[in-house]
């Protein structure tokens, strides 16, 4: 049975079920009235789709939503999915190609991540904050190189494609930042 939670009970970090959607909550206020009920108001997170909203949830009585995270590392992709293998039970995750945007740029053999489910469905896969990855293709540097430094763009190995220090050659390894997917400096 499902754990019912009160709105006026709420706190950041709380996940829960309201008009069918799952949320986090980010921040929440209390104002409480000598005369009414308190108005108790959320910034809250779609898990599903990724919006920020405000809800005001006086007097409502929500479900919980119990939230999972698994430490995994990526085995392989097919032409819809990623599969990865949960680091505890030695399960495959399957996450549909369509659910990672921006990460698919940075999911290479072996790279550890988090993984946030809500039973089977898939919210969420979290990647390490830099990664290193190989230099499939460089562009040739510019021949009159002065003081300043200067970018030139390059392929990595997932078919990522960034703006590298000139000096960065093919068959080089690079540190990306997965947030920005920026170019950090030369890896080992």
């Amino acid at each position: 049975m499902a754990q019912i939670i009160h709105a006026k009970d709420l706190r950041s970090g709380h996940t829960f079920i309201y008009k069918n959607n799952l949320y986090l909550v980010i921040e929440n206020s209390f104002n409480k009235t000598a005369m009414r009920e308190g108005i108790v108001k959320c910034k809250v997170k779609n898990l599903r789709t990724g919006s920020i909203t405000e809800e005001t949830l006086t007097g409502e009585k929500l479900e919980q939503a119990p939230i999972d995270k698994v430490k995994a590392v990526f085995s392989y992709a097919t032409q819809n999915e990623f599969v990865f293998m949960d680091n505890q039970t030695f399960e495959s995750i399957e996450v549909p190609i369509n659910r990672l945007n921006k990460e698919k740029n940075f999911i290479v053999e072996s790279i550890e991540v988090n993984i946030t489910k809500y039973g089977d469905e898939i919210l969420e896969v979290i990647l390490p904050d830099q990664v290193t990855l190989k230099v499939e293709f460089a562009e040739e540097a510019a021949s009159n190189s002065g003081a300043t430094s200067r970018l030139k763009k390059a392929r990595l190995e997932t078919g990522f494609e960034v703006e590298v220090q000139e000096f960065i050659k093919t068959g080089d390894s690079v540190i990306i930042d997965t947030k920005t997917g920026k170019y950090i400096g030369r890896g080992k």
